[in-house]
């Protein structure tokens, strides 16, 4: 039995602690946010002082600094699961060009299926039954597009109440927290301590040791809570997974690796940062809306019902983006030459029944493609301001459905301002088979230092074209099946 530190308890960090605990090692999971398996403390609000329990902003004040690019990620016992939309789809064949030898779509769908069925993923039988993703198929079907599909979902008896993120207060969702992680849980081997921000990770002898803030105390935004002037504290194992995602894993790295370890520990081995904290993709997140004639009703069923697949990307239809969010961002019609006043303020009258939200997820524009970048900023994590625009004909797409519907396109903040938004980061920790690859194509380890592993977002050599969750899913099991000792590095289930 072996003592094993889990530092996230999102897709990959969950996927580790029951493994590693059915395996029958002592898992500790340290989490950055607050333990939510407490419904009752579940909102159906749009009030910042509980969004920003769920959530993270980089940077951290973007309506202050106004940057490029603002990137959102949740956090909590569940990690990401708990705000996600719930969408499961494998990434296309041509999402793998550029990933390591023998890692293909193929060889994947096994892992893929392991996951579908833990988390209950099929599409709801009544998709089309809802206003929002009727009136999206209908102008997709107008505007010539492939038919829209409903998305496979991992949801359990869902109420349609549109409250699916930030957290489901019915526990409706399936996320990681009802399934690998009660599963975890089950073994009566884990250990969760919740408010800890990781710190950085050093040698202890022949053992690890992870160093952490406590956060116990802190209102909001956890992420933002280094400092001298909070408690410190450490934990050794014999095992680390670093599974903090795209942001926060690379920085922690870094941070492992220019730290001067304190007394009676020694930092990491050296390993190539050429790589590190660099070559990041939003995967194509944007959204854009308009008004139509059709009742849409878009604040009713589950965030993403359907979906159009049109290869290097998808449009779904999004749950309706709130009233607040919208004006904050400066989204306006073409028509209203402001972004106040009476006239601006009457455009929005019907905006729950007919504004139509159509999300965009997949390859990025020429040029922005993997140039995102994250860096430490005193203990925070901080991402470098870049250009992000969306795939050749992805917003023209969207605006065809809105369009053939006789519905007005709205004008979107990134048109405005060059301003976007990503809840999809990957890359940071890029696996691969080269010396300048963070991680081990075939485990994911880190190199140099044997028992130390990332296992999350970060590691994805290439943007998978699709909300990444479910890849990044099946990465986690296809590691711990080599960790473990399930399948030899070369050897795939059929």
């Amino acid at each position: 039995m072996k003592e094993v530190i889990v530092i996230g308890s999102g897709f990959g960090g969950a996927i580790a602690a029951k493994r590693f605990a059915e395996a029958g090692h002592r898992v500790t999971v340290l989490e950055l946010g607050e333990d939510w398996r407490d419904l009752r403390k579940a909102q159906q609000s749009q009030d910042p002082r509980y969004l920003f329990r769920l959530l993270r902003n980089y940077p951290h004040e973007p309506l202050r600094t106004k940057p490029r690019l603002i990137v959102t990620q949740g956090m909590g016992y569940g990690g990401g699961s708990l705000v996600y939309s719930g969408i499961h789809m494998r990434a296309p064949q041509q999402a793998f060009d550029g990933w390591p030898a023998g890692w293909t779509r193929a060889r994947l769908d096994p892992y893929y299926a392991r996951v579908e069925a833990r988390l209950a993923v099929a599409p709801m039988a009544d998709t089309f039954e809802f206003g929002r993703p009727k009136a999206f198929a209908e102008g997709a079907r107008k505007a010539g597009l492939p038919p829209a599909r409903p998305n496979p979902l991992a949801m359990a008896g869902c109420t349609r109440c549109g409250w699916c993120v930030p957290l489901c207060g019915f526990g409706k969702k399936v996320t990681m927290q009802h399934t690998y992680l009660l599963d975890a849980e089950r073994t009566g081997r884990l250990t969760v301590l919740v408010h800890r921000k990781a710190a950085y990770v050093t040698r202890a002898r022949n053992r690890y040791r992870v160093w952490s803030w406590r956060t116990d105390g802190v209102a909001k935004e956890y992420h933002r809570v280094a400092g001298a002037d909070l408690p410190l504290e450490h934990r050794d194992a014999d095992i680390v997974v670093i599974a903090g995602g795209a942001i926060e894993s690379p920085v922690l790295l870094a941070r492992s690796l220019a730290a001067p370890p304190p007394r009676g520990s020694e930092p990491l081995r050296a390993f190539s940062t050429r790589r590190l904290g660099r070559e990041q993709d939003g995967t194509g997140d944007f959204v854009q809306g308009g008004f139509v004639p059709q009742h849409v009703d878009g604040y009713k069923g589950s965030v993403m019902m359907s979906h159009v697949d049109l290869g290097d990307y998808v449009l779904e239809d999004l749950h309706g983006v709130p009233v607040g969010a919208a004006v904050t961002l400066g989204a306006r019609l073409p028509s209203v030459g402001k972004s106040w006043g009476r006239a601006y303020k009457e455009s929005f009258r019907d905006y729950g029944a007919h504004m139509l939200a159509i999300g965009v997820v997949g390859k990025q524009g020429a040029g922005t493609e993997r140039t995102m970048a994250v860096r430490d900023d005193g203990g925070n994590a901080a991402i470098e301001d870049r250009p992000y625009t969306p795939a050749p004909g992805a917003l023209e797409a969207a605006r065809s459905i809105i369009t053939a519907l006789g519905g007005q396109v709205a004008v979107t903040p990134w048109e405005l301002s060059g301003s976007a938004v990503t809840v999809h980061p990957t890359g940071g920790c890029a696996m691969g088979d080269g010396p300048d690859d963070v991680v081990r194509a075939s485990d994911l380890g880190v190199r140099e230092n044997p028992g130390l592993y990332v296992i999350d977002g970060s590691v994805l050599p290439a943007n998978p074209l699709r909300n990444p969750s479910h890849t990044i899913a099946a990465v986690a099991e296809r590691a711990l099946d080599v960790i473990l000792g399930v399948h030899r590095p070369e050897a795939w289930p059929a």
